[in-house]
């Protein structure tokens, strides 16, 4: 615990390195002969695990696949929203709605498993023994390099931003800007012509801006849904 001068105690802060990404083993996504690639970018995973690799993200990210809608912490409920509207859809707590058909013998695909979710941070840092963010700028900084690469690699065609710091860290590396709606632009990142919308986090702490339920969620159905929509339009009619 570390003083002030004298004031009172400030928290300790828990410093978490080498959290990775979560790709969907059917990232690569192509419906109706459309490329259609989602990237979930959020802040930080705020949990103190570290040197979490592809594969434990993946599985923990399944794990939130199996479990019924409202059982999914708001952050992936909201995720769950966002994903069934990109691929046309409208959000809903069905099960039906989460998967997708790929055609021939193939098992339907969990949408958890046909999308990517990457964080601004690969380290996180947060009040000891809680999930309250300690971050700064400068973590973000030193991951743009990261997210940059990311993003180069995966090609998303749309790129579903959480969170305005988030947005605030991601436009350093954006250029060819072109606003196309209120929440939602056309950018180009590490060489990466992509579509980019822009939300507060599902979790925020204001109702108006909280979004990670299927009911009594004004800016899901207000500001969400329709942005969705017109990239989904964008994107398809390419």
């Amino acid at each position: 615990m570390l003083g002030d001068r004298g004031g009172a105690p400030r928290s300790e802060a828990a410093f978490t390195a080498a959290q990775l990404s979560h790709v969907g083993h059917h990232y690569d996504l192509v419906l109706d002969g459309v490329p259609t690639r989602t990237l979930v970018i959020a802040m930080e995973t705020g949990r103190a695990r570290e040197g979490v690799t592809l594969k434990e993200r993946h599985a923990e990210v399944m794990k939130s696949a199996s479990l019924t809608f409202t059982a999914r912490n708001p952050h992936m409920r909201g995720v769950t929203s966002a994903l069934r509207l990109a691929v046309g859809r409208e959000p809903g707590a069905d099960r039906d709605g989460e998967h997708l058909d790929l055609g021939g013998t193939r098992t339907p695909v969990h949408l958890f498993d046909a999308y990517a979710m990457a964080n601004m941070r690969l380290c996180s840092a947060v009040v000891s023994g809680t999930s309250k963010s300690l971050g700064n700028p400068t973590m973000s900084q030193n991951c743009a390099p990261h997210m940059a690469a990311t993003i180069k690699i995966l090609q998303p065609t749309l790129c579903i931003v959480q969170g305005v710091e988030v947005y605030k860290a991601l436009t350093t590396l954006m250029s060819r800007r072109h606003q196309l709606a209120p929440h939602l632009e056309q950018a180009r990142i590490a060489g990466v012509d992509t579509l980019i919308a822009a939300f507060t986090h599902p979790s925020a702490m204001r109702l108006i801006a909280h979004w990670g339920r299927v009911t009594s969620a004004p800016y899901l159905y207000d500001t969400v849904a329709p942005t969705i929509k017109t990239a989904h339009r964008l994107i398809t009619s390419r």
